[in-house]
């Protein structure tokens, strides 16, 4: 079945749920987890220019990657804790759909379990949630967990 399962978590309970089921799938069909947390650039609207403009958000690169590295330390944590042994953490940066995709594809990835809905910000109600982007550009089975 699955040698290679994507897992982006946010800290998120829905994240949880899906970090829960990857382990699950990964101890009946041997399969590598590998963790994902993508640091997003915080963007809104700039009335002056008509465009999209990045805005620093409350918290600066290096504390965004801090929080990114805790989330996955616990993910990891929880992977152990429930008897997975083959796993890898990485911090992606960007359009969190395009990016869990694009590892999904670097890695080989048969597998992505993603939660239904995460702590995204406000331009998932507009633009869809990552978890729909990320089904419908998957290369690879995408299973979403609610």
């Amino acid at each position: 079945m699955s040698k290679t399962i994507v897992v982006p978590v946010d800290g998120s309970d829905q994240s949880k749920k899906a970090l829960d089921f990857s382990v699950d799938l990964a101890l009946h069909y041997p399969a590598e987890l590998k963790i994902a947390y993508v640091i997003e650039p915080f963007v809104v609207e700039d009335v002056f220019s008509m465009s999209t403009i990045p805005v620093p958000a409350d918290m600066d690169d290096l504390s965004l990657e801090k929080y990114g590295k805790e989330v996955l330390d616990k993910a990891e944590s929880i992977c152990k804790d429930l008897g997975a042994t083959s796993i890898s953490k990485k911090i992606l940066k960007g359009d969190p759909g395009k990016a869990i995709v694009a590892y999904a594809e670097d890695a080989n990835a048969d597998m992505i379990v993603i939660g239904s809905r995460g702590l995204g910000n406000l331009s998932g109600m507009f633009l869809g949630s990552v978890s729909k982007k990320v089904a419908h550009e998957s290369p690879c089975t995408c299973i979403t967990v609610k």
